[in-house]
């Protein structure tokens, strides 16, 4: 048995044989060491304004910055020296001593009597996770995280295993930010994306912009190249769209020939509230498509069609009404981003959900427009639209919109409101 001083003699590791003997350089582990925890006493010291301060000074926006450099080169002194077969876990654990991360969140009780909290916001609550993507032996994928006010910051390293040496390709954060939504942050969540090429491969990543006073924010998907030779790291596809913080549903998949991402997103009707989405992408090459599914039920697809980029849901629609349904779509989606005063605003309220007599596969939607009119405290209803969709096999296709009902539409409501 050997036993390995990663870094400093606080941290006793046993690891495998092999570990000891690269040929490699440790001299500047304590250096990198130390480096990280200074940064990290000056952010803790950092004093917020208020328990809600989205705000990062410029001498806050610097040390968060060298924060992320000293931990990009903390995880660099963890791979430099790593086996061949480097056990992630191994890995993960001499990070997590090192950075005294992991720990168990403790929630305080609500108590009035006492003074916010206003220091060791920034940098506490370290969060290290190491993994090795299933079907990728060659990579280690490292995200490390860290508080900030209301929210948290990550950052994520991708090493692949060339010759007998792990190199960094992929180094994925935020650049600097005065204000908090500027954060890889809320959720984060990462996938490797297979390629035709088993020696290629790309990383899907998606975070939410984190917020102190709003359950609506927005969030960013990217599709990323990992350096290849002497070539940089580049982005292939970027997306960004509202989500809601208030729900902790957003899970991240890959797919055989893409990646998907499921989360929760506002409905244009206020009574709905929220609603599932699914992203869902083909990758072939550097082109990036959505696909379906895109919704869970007939229902929501119409209001994912109508929230969605026309280039988006044309893709979606029956190609013989292309006409027409755009310029349906466009009607709605001019109602909707009217510039109105505060007086009046559009309101849109879903309707009766109905199966048709002539296809087991057609269903109607119908939504309800009109005007919130605050003088009256009382909503002014406009001709509604009737949507005619067709179930496939995980998916929809819209047929029309118009403003009479089909008359094959007549069976009872298959979505009430309660």
């Amino acid at each position: 048995m050997r036993i390995f001083v990663t870094f400093s003699c606080l941290t006793l590791l046993v690891v495998p044989s092999g570990w000891a003997e690269q040929p490699c350089q440790r001299s500047n582990s304590q250096t990198v060491l130390n480096q990280v925890k200074t940064i990290k006493a000056q952010l803790l010291a950092f004093k917020l304004q208020g328990e809600m301060d989205p705000e990062v000074p410029a001498p806050l926006q610097a040390q968060i910055r060298s924060f992320k450099e000293s931990l990009a080169a903390l995880a660099k002194t963890a791979l430099q020296c790593a086996p061949e077969d480097a056990n992630p876990k191994v890995i993960e654990t001499t990070l997590i001593k090192l950075l005294d991360a992991n720990k168990p969140v403790v929630v305080e009780e609500n108590d009035s009597r006492k003074p916010p909290q206003l220091d060791h916001i920034y940098g506490d609550g370290i969060d290290v996770k190491v993994t090795a993507p299933e079907n990728y032996p060659k990579i280690r994928l490292i995200k490390i995280s860290f508080g900030i006010a209301c929210s948290e910051d990550a950052l994520l390293l991708a090493y692949e295993l060339h010759g007998s040496r792990w190199q960094q390709v992929l180094r994925w954060q935020s650049g600097d930010y005065d204000l908090i939504k500027g954060a890889f942050g809320d959720f984060f969540e990462y996938q490797v994306v297979p390629q035709k090429d088993p020696g290629n491969w790309l990383v899907a990543v998606a975070h939410g912009n984190p917020w102190c006073s709003s359950n609506m924010s927005g969030f960013d998907l990217d599709l990323i190249q990992p350096m290849q030779g002497p070539a940089p790291q580049q982005i292939l596809f970027h997306k960004n769209a509202i989500y809601t913080r208030a729900s902790y549903t957003h899970v991240m998949k890959s797919k055989p020939d893409g990646f998907e991402l499921r989360l929760e997103a506002y409905s244009m009707d206020i009574g709905i509230i929220f609603r599932p989405v699914i992203y869902r992408y083909r990758v072939s090459g550097n082109q990036v498509v959505r696909i379906q599914p895109i919704a869970m039920n007939g229902r929501d697809f119409v209001d994912e069609w109508l929230q969605s980029e026309w280039s988006e849901s044309k893709n979606w629609s029956a190609t013989s009404e292309i006409t027409e349904l755009e310029a349906a779509y466009k009607k709605i989606r001019d109602l909707r981003d009217r510039d109105v005063s505060a007086k009046q605003w559009p309101d849109f309220t879903y309707g009766p959900v109905r199966g048709c007599s002539d296809s087991p596969s057609h269903y109607q939607v119908e939504l309800d427009e009109g005007w919130w009119v605050e003088e009256k405290k009382d909503w002014r209803p406009d001709a509604p639209t009737f949507f005619q969709i067709e179930e496939g096999k995980n998916s929809f296709t819209m047929l029309s919109a118009s403003g009479k009902p089909d008359p094959h539409c007549t069976c009872h409501d298959i979505m009430p409101k309660r």
